[in-house]
């Protein structure tokens, strides 16, 4: 799948998790979703990935659910570095971050399997 694709996909995503989730809030617009999900792409390639490389005996133990948690701290920092998303807690970040994970997995799949 192609840098479009999943940046599609993680758009996407991120748009469902601000619709379900009640303590993430993205302000309106299209742009600010594409905004967030790139964000969120940028600093989880790039930081995830170290905290991820730390983390790796967590990983092990909770057989990769601890990559959720990687994620909700992903995301509570895009909300940190960006006015276009508000995270209001962690739990609500944690929620986010399994239905980013779900979303992502399912769809990128579905994109994989035509490619």
């Amino acid at each position: 799948m192609n840098l479009l694709g999943r940046w599609i996909v993680l758009t996407v995503a991120v748009w469902l998790s601000d619709v379900l989730i009640g303590g993430i809030s993205i302000a309106d617009g299209v742009w600010n979703h594409l905004w967030v999900a790139a964000l969120f792409g940028l600093a989880n390639a790039i930081v995830g990935n170290i905290i991820r490389l730390v983390a790796f005996p967590a990983l092990i133990l909770t057989l990769g659910v601890f990559s959720i948690v990687v994620n909700a701290w992903m995301l509570m920092w895009v909300g940190d570095l960006s006015d276009a998303l508000d995270v209001s807690g962690f739990w609500p970040a944690f929620g986010a971050g399994v239905i980013i994970s779900l979303i992502s997995a399912i769809l990128g799949r579905r994109i994989r399997g035509r490619d």
